[in-house]
């Protein structure tokens, strides 16, 4: 029979060492480690005096919990709180406080210092910053010394002068608003037993993390680019933060609450005769400042569900929209075609469409701005959006998109001239996308797309309503110009016409890189010259309309006199033998009639 036995040096260590059978070697199997909780109320000179803290990731107020008693069943790991995560890399100090005169130390949140408190000069404040198993224990001395209050708090992080914590990805990424600070008792009395003390005290205390994220693209991408007066539209999409709506279904209090009714913040006491209860956010905003050379032809609003699917909002139900402070109201387009002036656009969710994306498990807000520019519109336009919100008990959020979006347009100029460098007017020009285009008569149209000139005046496929050939006409200056091209701004290396910004070799150019090669077709030369029958290659950047520089001079040459067909004696005699066959053939016809009379 095996022998077993257990070493007390062992258990004092809270390790058991097990003699296996033969052939195996002792089994080691750790025990939980013990609180040091004295059942004597008096308190001792040995024991250390600690506060650990397991700093959690909650998504709403309504994950805030039951408050703590500063206990840990296992006080070398955190407790499982229904699979809530743990923060890296939070800041916190603690500082020993004493009260001044009968102030009740029991919340710093109405306790004020200098009122009600001050700092205990004879303890050195500390600080440090949570483990990656979201854990920090400030050990604050030993023995009576060491007894007293003290004030815990979470404070910003040194580097970036911001509230912050470590994700699982190694970012580090804002936290909206500190935990509460709070006071706690060394040694602290047992909560469910008032005649025990406990020197290593455990909280866990929490943060709501939203973790928004804001994306602006341009017909899905980074960058765009049309014939200009064509339509587009501008994407602001935003990850939607936990939290806009949360149905309450134990008691609880809810700090540093606004109360939409007054505005006043306050604690919102939620008791047992108001469950369960609807806790909103105060308010979800999206704001986009659309450029003043757009015209804004409407605003969209979607949200993608779960599987990443668009599903369209209902104005005036889950959400609300104002254009320049107005608000605009379902049929109603949000529409100004106004150039030169700005169109504020703020998009609100209402509480029936922040309980909708909650409950659907929607992950993301779209608001989709329709616009247009002006036909001959040349240059850059760039565009980015702001976000507001505000979760109950927390500090108002906002943030603006970034890697913003932007739309190109160019052109440039034409000088008709003859061989003595003299201006020549009415030259008519067509532009092709490519040689292969001009040489086919296949002509570029105001929608940006080509289209083949028939011999007959007519177009395959036939031109569209209320779209036209581009044409030029050079002026009595000699000048004629295009405007309002596409250019090129992306290497589209699928093949498939649009920027994928998920693809390294589809980013956006530089600036000086954006440009575009245009054929030029003179269809029609100015009395007196010949065509010039060759298409003009000319390449469209953003600064080839702006400058004063002449893109494409085109020569024309005089017509050539070619040799006489005939004299204008010849001329004369074949309008006299004319008159004479016409005289024949009337005296004939008198002399006949004459006869038969």
């Amino acid at each position: 029979m095996n022998k077993k036995w257990i070493s007390k040096a062992a258990l004092g260590l809270g390790v058991i060492t097990i003699l296996g059978t033969a052939g195996t070697g002792p089994i080691t199997v750790a025990l939980a480690a013990e609180q040091n909780i004295s059942s004597n109320t008096v308190s001792d000179n040995t024991s250390i005096r600690s506060v650990t803290i397991w700093k959690y990731e909650i998504n709403s107020a309504s994950e805030l919990g039951d408050r703590g008693d500063g206990i840990n069943p296992d006080p070398s790991q955190a407790p499982d709180l229904a699979g809530k995560k743990l923060m890296k890399d939070v800041n916190f100090e603690i500082i020993k406080v004493k009260p001044i005169g009968n102030a009740s130390l029991t919340d710093p949140l109405k306790q004020e210092e200098g009122t009600d408190w001050q700092v205990d000069s004879t303890f050195t404040a500390m600080t440090g910053k949570t483990d990656g198993n979201g854990k920090l224990t400030f050990e604050v001395g030993t023995g009576k010394a060491a007894d007293g209050i003290y004030l815990i708090r979470e404070i910003k992080d040194s580097v970036t002068g911001d509230y912050t914590y470590t994700d699982e990805n190694g970012d580090t990424k804002k936290i909206n608003k500190p935990m509460d600070p709070f006071f706690v008792h060394l040694p602290q009395t047992k909560r469910d037993d008032t005649g025990k003390l406990i020197y290593d005290v455990h909280v866990y205390p929490k943060n709501i993390v939203t973790d928004t994220e804001l994306d602006k693209t341009i017909e899905g991408g980074k960058g765009y680019s049309i014939k200009a007066g064509n339509d587009f539209q501008w994407e602001a999409t935003t990850k939607l933060p936990a939290g806009l709506y949360s149905e309450i279904d134990k008691e609880m209090t809810i700090t540093n609450w606004l109360d939409p009714a007054d505005g006043t913040i306050k604690d919102l006491v939620i008791g047992a005769g108001d469950l369960p209860y609807d806790l909103f956010a105060n308010y979800f905003r999206v704001s986009d400042s659309i450029d003043e050379r757009l015209k804004l032809q409407d605003v969209e609003v979607y949200v993608l569900d779960k599987n990443g699917d668009p599903v369209k909002l209902t104005n005036g139900t889950e959400y609300e929209v104002t254009l320049g402070g107005t608000k605009i109201t379902a049929p109603n387009k949000v529409e100004d075609l106004t150039l030169g002036a700005k169109k504020e656009v703020v998009v609100s969710l209402t509480q029936a469409g922040m309980k909708k994306v909650t409950v659907d498990e929607d992950t993301h807000l779209q608001v989709v701005y329709k616009v247009t520019t002006d036909k001959d519109f040349n240059g850059t336009i760039s565009n980015k959006y702001g976000l507001e919100y505000l979760l109950p008990g927390q500090d108002p959020w906002t943030d603006t998109s970034e890697g913003n979006p932007e739309y190109y347009d160019g052109g440039f100029d034409i000088k008709k001239t003859d061989e003595g460098s003299t201006a020549l007017a009415g030259a008519e020009f067509h532009i092709a996308t490519s040689k292969e285009n001009a040489d086919a008569k296949k002509y570029l149209a105001s929608d940006g797309k080509s289209y083949t000139l028939n011999d007959d005046g007519t177009s395959t496929p036939a031109l569209p309503d209320g779209v036209n050939y581009l044409t030029a006409a050079s002026d009595d200056s000699g000048k004629a110009e295009f405007n309002g091209l596409a250019l090129d701004w992306f290497t589209d290396s699928n093949g498939n016409g649009k920027q994928d910004p998920s693809i390294d070799s589809e980013a956006t150019w530089a600036k000086e890189d954006i440009k575009k090669d245009y054929w030029v077709v003179e269809t029609k030369a100015p009395s007196g010259y010949e065509l010039i029958k060759e298409p003009q290659k000319v390449t469209v950047t953003l600064e080839t309309a702006d400058d004063e520089s002449i893109e494409l001079t085109v020569e024309n040459k005089k017509k050539t006199d070619l040799p006489f067909t005939g004299g204008a004696g010849m001329t004369l005699m074949v309008l006299i033998a004319l008159g004479a066959i016409v005289l024949g053939i009337t005296t004939i016809a008198i002399e006949k009639k004459r006869r038969q009379a």
